[in-house]
């Protein structure tokens, strides 16, 4: 006789169920993984392609988490004994809804898992063949039912695969929410870096290259300009930096920049940091 422990990683493992199984367990032993305080303001809502998608109650721990976020990735993994979880992503949330344990999958979708035929029971059946332990057999057995059952009911709800990740998602839902995250990310790195290369370019220009909305395109301009007055009086600032930085603020292309130009638009930005360090300094002076 073997204990269910010794067993189960490798009955896991033959089924194709080990992600999932070690993902729930982060989730069910999340306390002990964080600790308390984090617990308390933190909880797992789910962990897909090595992500690991966190609910955090206030911005404040979602900044203070972001520090952290390379010890709470080594705690689970060591947890796990398995390098499951390579980034973490963070979300405003109700904690309540994710710390209920009793909460099913099928009740957080709204869907009710639909009724199995015999084929399809005994296909499910035939996956446990490799579990020689009755007792484990038939609790894998159950979850796997319970699984697949909910999987064809989404089928049979329309649902359709994730467009990157196969994950199945609601109706015109194209991608799953880990591949949402990390498609708007790759969207902004590329937008950012062709402003970097050609600062002038307009949202229309930019649509040639990049299919994006305004608001994502104004967003990266947005930060690629503060990006770049915050290094202002950096030690490596150059002449290229601050032609790069006028162009993004005022559109116009190099053929028509120049020195005086550029003079001028910097000045007036050195003016009102300058100007806005005053007023912080005034503010923060101790009265007499």
């Amino acid at each position: 006789m073997f204990r269910v422990k010794d067993v189960l990683s490798g009955t896991l493992k033959s089924m194709g169920i080990t992600k999932q199984y070690n993902a729930q367990s982060v989730i069910v032993h999340w306390q002990e993984i964080a600790g308390d305080e984090i617990a308390s303001h933190a909880w797992p809502i789910s962990i897909q392609r090595g992500v690991l998608l966190l609910a955090v109650n206030n911005p404040v721990w979602s900044h203070h988490l972001m520090m952290l976020k390379p010890v709470i990735i080594e705690k689970i993994n060591k947890f796990l004994n398995e390098k499951l979880v390579y980034d973490i992503r963070f979300q405003a949330g109700n904690l309540q809804k994710y710390q209920n344990q009793e909460e099913d999958e099928e009740n957080s979708t709204k869907l009710r898992p639909a009724k199995l035929t015999s084929d399809e029971l005994a296909a499910v059946w035939q996956q446990t063949e490799a579990i020689q332990d009755d007792s484990l057999r038939k609790k894998c057995y159950y979850v796997l039912i319970k699984q697949t059952a909910l999987t064809k009911a989404k089928q049979n709800d329309g649902w359709q695969s994730c467009k990157r990740c196969n994950i199945l998602v609601p109706p015109g839902q194209g991608l799953c929410t880990v591949c949402s995250m990390e498609f708007k990310k790759e969207k902004t790195e590329a937008i950012t870096k062709l402003l970097t290369e050609a600062p002038w370019l307009t949202y229309q220009e930019m649509l040639q290259y990049v299919p994006c909305n305004a608001r994502e395109f104004h967003t990266a301009k947005k930060r690629l300009v503060h990006k770049l007055i915050h290094s202002l009086f950096d030690p490596g600032w150059d002449k290229l930096n601050e032609a790069t930085l006028v162009m993004l603020m005022t559109g116009i292309k190099p053929a028509r920049i120049n020195q005086t130009l550029v003079d001028t638009v910097i000045g007036k930005i050195k003016m009102r940091l300058a100007e806005k360090v005053r007023r912080k300094s005034h503010v923060s002076a101790p009265r007499r």
